[in-house]
């Protein structure tokens, strides 16, 4: 069947631009094709809010039924599109079935990285990332005593809080001197890894798993320290790979890094446009070219980069936010959030409560609201306003958290 948009990926980013194209073709056919099992759903709940009462899995959907149905959209659910010819703009999907578009949306996002040692295709070793992950976890959480948690990015850290929330006893493993390394400033890093100390996770820093052996109903994790973890549950969450070999193999400029595209969303060819965590995209805002994994970014993106596909033109300059939740610890991040830039952290209360500036020449890039709320436009003022500061101009643009 022909469409005039077809988008190929089930999350925030291909969901979003749904409103995008209506925004500027109200009448022109529209295909979301996804791997998944759901329609679009919010990611974010799955490490955090669910697991802590503060959420509820009807709430996950991005849109209800009826959305797609009032604006013309058919889903094509647990199709894995698996090549793509830009010549004839045809898709091929798993079954052999045939889509014909005039532009297309690759919304591809990522798929969790494997741990590469031996031992880890048992059966209890998992990953995390899409709603059967947490449904699998939550079903299972009442019977492990103990889990493994590989890795100390944001979701390892964020399924550490959470399955220790829920009474497993849980050891988190991590190869950096501290958690959310590429992140957090040391000073910082090493307070969360004692905070999750006090909460009863055992943090283990400077240490990778390279192998697996089964236990009999158990599963034991050797490291390169010379130690080992015996455990019921083992996950791991050592960030994503770019789901780039749809574009690859039809020819666009693309790597492991992701897809290339310009300031509207669109790839090198003229008829395909990319959106959300896969996308390689110049953030004007900050002049540099990003690859952004978060949640606020994949809604923004898609919207533009969807509203471009039908004829918008207008550059995507959105400068995205993101946030995490560490036990009773929550902060939002804007910008440039990188712990190989200098710092300044200025604390209303040490490491409880304040805010880390990252900069490049004195100018910021970047802004960390630790537990400091509603401030993510004056952040975004911040960094948008280009110009070297002062510690002292930096101290005294602190806003009060509301």
């Amino acid at each position: 069947m022909a469409y005039d948009y077809i988008i190929v990926g089930g999350g925030l980013a291909g969901a979003s631009a749904i409103e995008g194209i209506r925004a500027h073709d109200p009448k022109g056919s529209v295909l979301l094709l996804s791997r998944e099992n759901h329609p679009p759903y919010h990611r974010p709940p799955l490490s955090k809010d669910l697991w802590f009462g503060k959420s509820t899995p009807d709430k996950l959907p991005y849109r209800s039924p009826e959305y797609y149905r009032e604006n013309g959209v058919e889903l094509g659910l647990r199709k894995d599109i698996v090549e793509l010819d830009t010549e004839r703009r045809m898709l091929w999907d798993d079954h052999g079935a045939t889509y014909e578009y005039g532009k297309l949306l690759l919304a591809t996002g990522g798929t969790p990285r494997r741990l590469n040692v031996p031992g880890a295709d048992h059966e209890t070793v998992h990953y995390f990332r899409y709603l059967e992950d947490y449904l699998y976890l939550q079903e299972r959480v009442g019977r492990v005593r103990h889990a493994l948690v590989i890795g100390a990015g944001f979701i390892g850290m964020e399924i550490a809080a959470a399955l220790r929330h829920a009474g497993v006893d849980v050891t988190l493993l991590f190869p950096d001197p501290y958690p959310l390394h590429r992140v957090l400033p040391r000073d910082l890093g090493f307070f969360v890894a004692d905070y999750y100390r006090q909460k009863g996770v055992e943090a283990v820093s400077g240490e990778a798993v390279i192998r697996f052996e089964d236990a009999g109903g158990e599963i034991v994790a050797y490291t390169n320290g010379g130690n080992s973890v015996t455990t019921d549950l083992v996950v791991a969450g050592v960030g994503i790979e770019a789901g780039t070999d749809l574009a690859e193999g039809a020819g666009l400029e693309a790597s492991s890094g992701g897809i290339e595209v310009d300031e509207y969303g669109c790839t090198t060819d003229p008829n395909i446009y990319s959106a959300g965590d896969v996308a390689v995209y110049p953030c004007l805002p900050i002049q540099r070219r990003l690859r952004t994994e978060h949640w606020d970014h994949a809604i923004q993106h898609g919207k533009a980069v969807g509203a471009n596909m039908a004829g918008a033109h207008k550059a995507y300059d959105y400068l995205p936010f993101f946030y995490s939740d560490l036990f009773d610890l929550g902060w939002e991040a804007v910008g440039e959030v990188e712990s190989h830039l200098d710092t300044h952290a200025v604390w209303k209360q040490e490491h409880r409560e304040g805010v880390v500036y990252y900069l490049w020449d004195e100018v910021v890039q970047g802004v960390l609201l630790w537990n400091t709320w509603g401030a993510v436009d004056w952040a975004r003022g911040m960094i948008q306003a280009r110009k070297p500061t002062t510690r002292e101009e930096r101290e005294a643009a602190v806003p009060a958290s509301s």
